[in-house]
């Protein structure tokens, strides 16, 4: 049988005790144990995984991608209007710059994630949240402007799964 004083709820990252310091002041001391990832850690770098595989997808296959996936969903260059090989390397250039960044933006949220968002560090959450904030209103608000539904709607998927792990993990910073 388990001791009920031993036995650490599964959700709580966090230990705190009292530390006296040389003056005899008692202190708070909150250690974080860092080791242990929670559900939503694991489901926030999963998405963080999905969005770099797809990332890499536009740098190495942008053209397939823009041909089979982005005209289903009703964005990207319809390769009737694109006349001549430069103007389709010029396309396929775009979509590998724009792989090229995404994967730069998901390895520093993975690094953020694993480190101090891990460790429920407030700041690490705020970045995270301010960065994805800013691409969202900018991309979709653009998207939107310019008549590309499809696509907002592709940025509405991307994050709200995002959100998700995020705001559960809210609920755990220090």
């Amino acid at each position: 049988m388990i001791n009920p004083q031993q036995a650490r709820p599964r959700h709580r990252l966090a230990t705190t005790c009292r530390v006296r310091d040389r003056a005899g002041q008692t202190w708070h001391h909150e250690q974080v144990d860092s080791d242990r990832s929670t559900f939503w850690d694991r489901v926030l770098l999963f998405v963080i995984a999905a969005v770099a595989v797809y990332s890499v997808g536009l740098v190495v296959a942008g053209l397939f991608l823009g041909d089979q996936v982005f005209e289903r969903l009703g964005f990207g260059p319809d390769d009737g209007e694109i006349v001549g090989a430069r103007p389709r390397e010029y396309i396929r250039l775009l979509y590998g710059v724009l792989g090229a960044a995404i994967i730069g933006w998901m390895t520093t949220i993975a690094m953020i994630a694993v480190g101090p968002l891990k460790r429920r560090e407030s700041w690490a959450w705020w970045a995270i949240v301010a960065a994805v904030g800013v691409w969202f209103v900018l991309d979709t608000g653009l998207s939107l402007i310019l008549g590309f539904v499809g696509h907002a709607l592709f940025n509405i998927v991307f994050a709200v799964a995002l959100a998700l792990p995020l705001s559960a993990i809210k609920r755990e910073l220090r």
